[in-house]
């Protein structure tokens, strides 16, 4: 009987690891497309997908099975061939070809004797989560409902073609009952059973994950519903970008999508009348802008209208040299991809950036952070850039100018005025690496801009593994503070392991995110643990708001990681008076499926903020459908204020009230598109508990010397336009 040797084996388990996207040189690559700068974006992109090397590209996993079944039929050496026929399988199961990734692995099993040991205990779990997958294939994605893979499953999303869990079932109760310490078995196992409308009593009692796991830890907070099949906005398709904005000036709020892969279409739908939605993809002009991590919406003209912005060729490092798009609101519901014209037309992978006017010149500049790394011992350098915008529609890149043009694994970037001096800061989220804060010490001319990097002496350097991020005012006291999750690279492959051991009450190995409360003096507290937050989250998307309208910001943070064992659900934290937070997932937010980027927005001009989610993966086949959570209300007063006075992004607004309890009290927000993962509206949207009436409005306008302005009389419960 064949045994496996060492060299095997871990060639078995490197070809499960996320991040080892590449092989060796003689992999017959395709060349490579070298852009010629005169085609329009359309034709670049299509060249650089069509152009691209499989072995670059991760997600490319049908052409990467494809690789390793010639390289199987090539090897001679029993060993040899069947590590290239695992890989093989692992692609095809990357790549949603289930069956076929089922069949190859079961035969690899029989031939390496049908045990289950240390040897072949990766090659289980690969074919019990290849069942798993099949199962949510089949009923979550390919019959999806508005219940399908949110925990905990209500009957309707049950499994009706149940052999995809049934058969995993089986397999894990085998790994369980050789290694029941195994918790992602243990977590996977519970999932699986609950898929069949069998938890909890099914599930063997020494492998049951309690019931608290599924239960909301709040009673009085509202349960969201999906509505986006209704409304035709369950887009299916990978990791991407979210906006809700209102893109043609008509009152209501409009989606943009888009999704990671080289051939993914963006997305545009405008909200009628009537208050259904119309996919103007191809009216607007945007067939063919395919691909984008991430996107994010600005008025960067000053023209009124709001134009958007899309990043790519995050995280795939050699093949991530793919530009980004700047389309510019033509006003008459179409888009005109201006990249080149506009300055900024680079090649570096990248999935964050922020605007701010850091010089206060009264137009919106561009920090982009990009991804520098090292690969196959060759250093990828990729500078991060900063544009400072001309005012003329143009940008120049001031990077090297301003001591930003430095070289890091950047995942997250947002400005804020720390120190309420009237500048915006930027701090940078870096995998794997102290985050970094820079305070802006400039003035308004070119020859004062200036940046002081202070993450240090503020605190601010962890978690060391760090993702998405965003400033607010979580406590109301006009100080904005700081949430940076954590994405432990080092864990990827354990991230249902991490999700089992805390809710079994076990501390979880993977790295905390850190909330760090402003301390007004340019330093910052963490106060992670104080307020009921070091839990392992796993954050990719995230965005913040006040969803009942209490006065006090919650967030949602997209929870998971391209391994296709790493279902856990995303996760939603109410605020609880800005003293501490507790966990709603489990009120309608609790999606399975990997989520990206987060868009908060009252969609239904009803008063209170409802979340756009794009959901997916980053695999080939790891496609999920986007949703749209509706709020149904709890009962508590708002403002929603439409801005007018460009630029918004950055305006600061106090909200003063007579609360029902007759005291006075304020609410501090600051006009944006939030976190550094999805963008919601730039109308600024505010709870305000119980409240009698508004007493004032303060909006502090961005710009050199901006103004603030007053605005007394306001009706609460009412939307407003405020003219600077």
């Amino acid at each position: 009987m064949y045994r496996p040797t060492a060299s095997a084996l871990c060639f078995l388990f490197v070809a499960t690891l996320l991040l080892s996207c590449n092989s060796p040189e003689n992999n017959k690559p395709q060349p490579a497309a070298k852009a010629d700068l005169r085609q329009t974006m359309v034709e670049q992109l299509d060249s650089l997908a069509r152009y691209s090397v499989p072995m670059e590209n991760y997600q490319l996993n049908s052409l990467r099975a494809e690789y390793w079944r010639e390289q199987a039929a090539q090897q001679t050496e029993l060993g040899k061939q069947i590590s290239a026929r695992f890989q093989m399988a692992n692609e095809l199961l990357n790549a949603g070809k289930l069956e076929d990734a089922i069949l190859e692995m079961s035969k690899i099993a029989q031939q390496l004797g049908g045990q289950l040991n240390d040897q072949t205990k990766m090659l289980y779990e690969l074919l019990a989560i290849a069942y798993l997958r099949l199962g949510e294939q089949q009923n979550c994605v390919d019959n999806h409902n508005p219940a399908s893979c949110i925990l905990p499953l209500k009957e309707e999303g049950w499994h009706q073609l149940k052999q995809g869990s049934e058969q995993a079932i089986a397999l894990y109760e085998q790994i369980l009952a050789a290694y029941p310490d195994d918790l992602q078995s243990r977590w996977l196992l519970n999932i699986a059973y609950m898929t069949l409308g069998q938890y909890p009593h099914g599930v063997p009692t020494k492998f049951r994950i309690p019931t608290a796991a599924f239960t909301s830890a709040a009673r009085d907070f509202p349960e969201f519903k999906d509505v986006a099949i209704s409304l035709g906005l369950d887009v299916e398709g990978l990791s991407g970008g979210a906006i809700m904005e209102d893109f043609n000036n008509d009152g209501r709020l409009d989606i943009f999508a888009t999704s990671y892969g080289l051939r993914d279409q963006c997305r545009l739908f405008f909200q009628q009348a009537d208050g259904s939605f119309e996919d103007v993809t191809a009216a607007a002009g945007l067939t063919g802008l395919f691909g984008g991590l991430n996107t994010l919406q600005a008025d960067y003209d000053n023209d009124g209208k709001v134009d958007i912005l899309i990043l790519r060729g995050g995280w795939l490092n050699k093949g991530g040299k793919l530009p980004n798009s700047l389309l510019h609101n033509n006003g008459d519901g179409t888009f005109t991809d201006v990249t080149e014209a506009a300055g900024l037309l680079t090649y570096h992978p990248t999935q964050t950036a922020a605007w701010a006017d850091f010089d206060g010149d009264g137009y919106l500049d561009l920090f982009i952070g990009n991804e520098s790394s090292k690969q196959d011992g060759v250093q990828l350098s990729h500078p991060c850039e900063l544009y400072h915008n001309r005012g003329d529609g143009t940008f120049e890149n001031v990077a090297a100018q301003t001591g930003l043009n430095f070289t890091a694994f950047v995942k997250g970037c947002a400005w804020s005025d720390v120190n309420n001096d009237g500048r915006p800061d930027l701090f940078v989220s870096v995998l794997g690496n102290a985050n970094r804060l820079y305070l802006n010490r400039g003035g308004h001319t070119a020859q004062d801009w200036q940046f002081e990097e202070k993450a240090a002496a503020a605190g601010v350097q962890e978690p060391v593994f760090s993702f998405p991020t965003w400033f607010f005012d979580y406590d109301n006291d006009g100080f904005e503070d700081l949430f940076v999750s954590g994405y432990d690279l080092r864990r990827l492959n354990q991230v249902s392991g991490d999700a089992a051991a805390e809710y079994l009450g076990q501390s979880p190995q993977a790295e905390y995110p850190r909330l760090f409360r402003n301390n007004g003096n340019e330093t910052f507290t963490d106060v992670t643990a104080a307020t009921g937050l070091d839990k392992v989250m796993y954050g990719m998307g995230c965005n913040f708001g006040d969803l009942d309208n209490d006065g006090y910001l919650d967030f949602y943070v997209a929870t998971g990681a391209p391994d296709f064992r790493a279902i856990v659900p995303n996760r939603m934290f109410r605020n609880v008076g800005g003293q501490r937070f507790e966990e709603v997932t489990m009120d309608g937010f609790g999606h399975i499926q990997k989520g990206h980027g987060i868009a908060f927005g009252d969609y239904d001009r009803d008063g209170d903020q409802d979340i756009y989610c794009t959901m997916g993966g980053a695999f080939e086949g790891d496609v999920a459908h986007n949703v749209l959570y509706q709020n149904p209300g709890a009962g508590n007063d708002w403002l929603v204020l439409d801005l007018k006075g460009a630029p918004v992004i950055g305006a600061r607004v106090k909200v003063t009230v007579h609360s029902a309890d007759g005291k006075e009290r304020s609410f501090y927000r600051t006009a944006g598109s939030g976190a550094s993962f999805g963008a919601s509206s730039l109308q600024v949207e505010v709870g305000l508990g119980k409240a009698e009436s508004v007493v004032a409005v303060e909006v502090a306008w961005p710009g050199k010397e901006g103004p603030v302005s007053k605005y007394e009389g306001l009706a609460k419960d009412q939307y407003h336009v405020l003219r600077k």
